[in-house]
């Protein structure tokens, strides 16, 4: 048991899932849908492991930042339509509401994102579709293999090319005519035009997905205490909806919660110019605690 878990009688984290790995580096978490075979369509149990695993980490004070994958070759190719029914319903009313509980789990997924205290890094390759393109949105940070592609799969099969948030942050991401260009043509967009378009912050080879990501995560590790890490997601993602002046009463809330703590007194002693040797001959006294 960890000194947090003492501490606050928190409970011993487990991750352990049937359509969802989790690889725990210490501060990082690298999350993989592990579908492969169905490239990472999400299934019932697919979404109820995730949403499971955002509402545990959520809690979870030894990570830090969640680098998000897919097994495979794809990151998420929408809902799995093998789930689906495609017989017309002798009852429509219970047909409406079963359709409502479905896709409020599906949505569910995005609002657990953004609620997460940790930033969320999108490691994408292959396909990202209908639901899959919502998840990549409601990112925090995307880093794009080169193969990687997005389309408003949905469009095309006769639904809205609009869900699990992908109308909301899409228009912040890259503006309002992209995002429609992008939800009501349906077309692929690749990596290096998402790169153009400000979606992806880095595009690499395929391979280096998961591990460029992660180094991103451990640059945001290294240099930033835990609660200022997490206040400044809260306030990257209050900013979507917030006032000008709500934004700003909360970020001077949060500087002055991030201000009483020891790290940020060790590391505004750290740039007093009078300790600078005491800095060279002892860091370990001005390293973030990490609590």
């Amino acid at each position: 048991m960890s000194v947090y878990q003492e501490a606050y009688c928190l409970p011993e984290f487990k991750y352990e899932y049937e359509r969802l790995k989790v690889d725990v580096r210490g501060p990082i978490h690298v999350v993989s849908f592990d579908d492969a075979a169905n490239l990472n369509a999400m299934s019932y149990q697919q979404m109820a492991d995730f949403n499971d695993y955002l509402k545990k980490v959520r809690m979870d004070p030894e990570c830090r930042v969640i680098v998000l994958t897919g097994e495979g070759k794809s990151f998420c190719a929408g809902f799995n339509l093998n789930e689906l029914n495609y017989e017309p319903p002798e009852d429509m009313g219970r047909a409406q509401r079963d359709h409502c509980i479905m896709q409020t789990i599906c949505s569910d997924q995005a609002v657990n994102m953004r609620n997460a205290m940790q930033p969320i890094i999108g490691a994408l390759k292959g396909h990202a579709i209908g639901g899959g393109l919502s998840l990549a949105c409601a990112c925090d940070l995307r880093v794009c293999g080169e193969s990687f592609k997005m389309q408003a799969g949905y469009l095309n099969i006769g639904l809205t090319g609009t869900d699990m948030s992908g109308s909301y942050y899409l228009p912040r991401i890259v503006g309002y005519a992209r995002a429609a260009e992008a939800l009501l043509t349906a077309r692929r967009i690749g990596a290096e035009e998402l790169l153009e378009w400000g979606f992806a912050n880095k595009v690499v080879a395929d391979e280096d997905v998961v591990e460029e990501a992660v180094k991103m995560a451990e640059a945001m590790v290294k240099n930033s205490a835990p609660l200022g890490l997490r206040l400044t997601k809260e306030s990257l993602q209050c900013s979507l909806d917030n006032s000008f002046e709500a934004q700003i009463k909360m970020e001077n809330r949060n500087q002055v919660l991030a201000s009483q703590t020891e790290d940020a007194r060790r590391g505004v002693r750290k740039m007093n110019p009078k300790l600078r040797e005491e800095v060279k001959a002892h860091p370990e006294n001005f390293a973030f605690t990490n609590m």
